[in-house]
């Protein structure tokens, strides 16, 4: 067995008080930073502790109140509309294909523009007085005869209705771009 060889250990530096007494001052130093840096903390931890102690019955009030005003609503009536909701869009998104999106996505100012149009107070009482006429008028089962209609043409109200059918058809022919078709001539009275 072979004898281990003794380490070598650097030599003690001689004892200097004044190096000594220069780490105890920077010590000293960076103990008083960390001093006022924990004092610092603690004074933000207090306003901190201080401010949740402040809000927290505030909080609590408002959650109170929040929750009763939620639990007031009726979300079983929600719940059952988002539910078909839900449905409506499966059944758009099985119907539609990615193509069918891009055409959306071009005419979707047209149609919201047309839908504005469509809403105003007074094509909305159209549309409800004629759909409540058509619901309780069913269409007869054979065509009225040429007489029968003329019949009906002595009536003004008749007339100012078809008047008013002929010109919004002629204002749809007309803005589509199509040229008005020249009136007939009258003969000589």
């Amino acid at each position: 067995m072979s004898t281990p060889t003794p380490v070598e250990r650097p030599e003690a530096a001689p004892f200097d008080p004044a190096v000594l007494q220069a780490q105890l001052a920077r010590l000293s130093a960076q103990l008083d930073e960390v001093v006022a840096e924990t004092r610092h903390a603690r004074e933000r931890w207090e306003v901190l502790d201080e401010l949740v102690r402040d809000a927290t019955p505030v909080v609590q009030q408002f959650m109170g109140s929040a929750t009763d005003r939620l639990d007031a609503l009726p979300l079983a009536r929600y719940g059952a509309f988002a539910g078909a909701g839900i449905g409506v869009v499966d059944r758009v998104v099985s119907a539609f294909g990615p193509d069918d999106v891009e055409a959306l996505g071009e005419n979707v100012v047209l149609m919201l523009q047309t839908l504005r149009a469509m809403t105003q107070p007074e094509i909305l009482g159209l549309l409800r007085q004629t759909a409540a006429w058509a619901h309780e008028h069913p269409a007869p089962a054979e065509p009225p005869s040429l007489m029968a209609l003329a019949g009906r043409m002595r009536r003004p109200e008749v007339r100012a209705g078809l008047d008013r059918v002929l010109s919004l058809l002629e204002g749809a022919v007309l803005s589509a771009g199509h040229p008005a078709p020249t009136p007939p001539e009258e003969a000589p009275a």
